[in-house]
């Protein structure tokens, strides 16, 4: 049984990590906070060219055919960027696809592998879903199941957030039993999705923590660096701890979805609290370590804080993956979704 990712993975993710640094750096975040669509110009393109987009699409339909244990160190690296497209979203809608198969997946797939396409995922009406302005087809859970919806039958009703990297709408559509995806199992997803999103934690944490020791090594008081102080080091240190523990509890978990294993459901959940909560004593450390500073919005900080607080509320919030673990744990039940 091998938990981590391989060496190829491990390289692929390098890569990915000097083109989100060279195309998506703290510049061009921010214009994409700003502009209309809240993109990054040409990014999903490259990201496409690379093999991102197609990373765990089966090779019939264009892509690499790997697993999400292949997949987590490029999600750790959109992470760390605090990458505004919608990643984890087409990885999970392009699972479902996969796994229905047919007509479907035959049409979609090979677009979103180029980046022709862009998916995004929904879980019930009334909902608010990331990506709805870009998204061109929607895979929605309702009490039918899981449906298939072209963004063209799709209304929405935009809303604001305080991360303006995560585009929200509220959306509605005519369920019609055409739109309904066969053989697609919704509960696999949502895991798949909330592994994900643990994974950007991860990297998000890292990123916070990186800008935290740069600037202990630079900002003076009393004629010496801040870092030199202990009170900051042992911050900075039990914040380092936090996510190094996150991380094998993450590889676990993907281990877990990719696998199909019976305790799927409970080390998804045990993923996407333990890296929740690390990436949330990250930005706390990281806003104290920058003192003042670090609550302007002229500082980068604040975008990588906007971000861990959006997706520790997203695919089920802390204290719904809590009560999911334990339920596993005490009576070896889990219910329901989240």
């Amino acid at each position: 049984m091998r938990v981590l990712p391989d060496p190829d993975a491990l390289d692929f993710a390098d890569s990915v990590r000097d083109l989100l640094s060279d195309a998506a750096g703290s510049t061009a975040l921010r214009g994409a906070w700003d502009n209309e669509n809240g993109l990054i110009p040409g990014l999903w393109k490259q990201l496409a060219e690379v093999g991102v987009l197609g990373l765990t699409v089966p090779e019939e339909y264009g892509g690499s055919g790997a697993d999400l244990t292949s997949a987590l160190p490029v999600l750790v690296e959109t992470g760390r960027a605090a990458t505004p497209e919608p990643v984890v979203e087409t990885l999970v809608g392009t699972a479902v696809l996969a796994a229905a198969g047919g007509e479907l997946a035959a049409h979609w797939l090979p677009r979103v592998v180029t980046g022709d396409a862009v998916l995004t995922v929904a879980f019930g009406p009334g909902q608010l879903v990331t990506a709805a302005p870009w998204a061109d087809l929607f895979v929605v859970r309702d009490a039918a199941g899981v449906r298939a919806v072209p963004a063209v039958d799709v209304a929405r009703i935009d809303h604001n957030s305080v991360d303006t990297g995560r585009r929200l709408a509220e959306i509605s559509y005519d369920p019609t039993a055409g739109t309904v995806v066969d053989g697609a199992d919704a509960e696999s997803a949502f895991d798949l999705g909330a592994v994900a999103i643990a994974a950007q934690l991860t990297g998000l944490a890292d990123a916070m923590l990186e800008m935290a020791v740069e600037y202990a090594k630079t900002r003076e008081q009393f004629g010496a660096p801040i870092g030199s102080f202990q009170a900051i080091k042992h911050h900075l240190a039990t914040a380092y701890v936090a996510n190094s523990f996150a991380r094998p509890v993450v590889a676990r978990g993907a281990f877990s979805v990719a696998s199909g294993w019976s305790t799927r459901r409970r080390d998804a959940s045990h993923a996407k609290y333990a890296a929740g909560q690390a990436a949330r004593r990250a930005a706390r450390t990281a806003l104290q370590v920058h003192a003042g500073i670090g609550y302007t919005f002229e500082h980068d900080l604040h975008m990588w804080m906007k971000r861990t607080w959006s997706l520790t509320s997203q695919w089920g919030g802390q204290a719904w993956h809590r009560e999911r673990v334990a339920a596993a744990v005490l009576d070896g039940s889990v219910e329901g979704q989240g």
